[in-house]
């Protein structure tokens, strides 16, 4: 039996046995979400392992599991329409939304939720729905290495944001019933300089 445990597999124990007990319910959330403890039976549904990232990965840094008490927006900014994976898919509904309204740059916005240039071109915006009854985990944005990022140079890299929450929705496009997102048409390309704003 293997006694000792990897630096990362501690840090990570550590991050999830104290998550629940380290946050509190947001205050844009009061009324519309209740903290799930692990003992839960919906628990599990969050996925929290996919979500809390050790530092450098992205990610949480910590997480909430909540269930949604009635329907609230979520957001998230995509590649749009014409760029596809290998798959023929876009990145429309990816794992990461945020529960707050979008605004600022677009700069600001890849900061403030850790988003590598790689990663999501942050053209279009989408608003969809998380349903009522919808489990999900939510955290403060964990920290972004170049080496996550995949730059050689060591210059794209994002710090740990404690004040931008993050919201993770595991295998999204097969949770329909729970994040509702309207056809592609209601979404649009983003203003760089106010992303809360079609461009120009």
């Amino acid at each position: 039996m293997q006694r000792h445990l990897t630096l990362s597999a501690l840090a990570l124990l550590t991050l999830a046995g104290t998550a629940c007990a380290e946050l509190s319910l947001p205050a844009q959330l009061a009324g519309k979400a209740v903290v799930l403890q692990s003992s839960d039976p919906d628990y599990a549904r969050a996925v929290v392992g996919s979500a809390v990232k050790p530092a450098g990965m992205g990610g949480v840094s910590e997480a909430l599991v909540v269930k949604i008490t009635q329907d609230i927006p979520v957001y998230r900014m995509w590649n749009g329409p014409a760029k596809l994976d290998a798959r023929g898919n876009t990145n429309r509904l990816g794992g990461w939304w945020s529960y707050d309204a979008p605004q600022g740059t677009v700069a600001k916005y890849r900061a403030d939720y850790e988003i590598c240039k790689a990663w999501n071109d942050l053209t279009w915006m989408a608003t969809c729905t998380l349903k009522q009854g919808a489990v999900v985990a939510i955290g403060p944005g964990q920290s972004v290495s170049a080496e996550t990022c995949g730059d050689p140079t060591g210059q794209e890299q994002y710090a740990a944001n404690a004040s931008g929450w993050q919201t993770y929705v595991d295998k999204p496009w097969a949770r329909s019933a729970e994040l509702v997102c309207p056809d592609v048409s209601a979404d649009y390309t983003a203003d760089p300089a106010d992303i809360s704003k079609k461009a120009p």
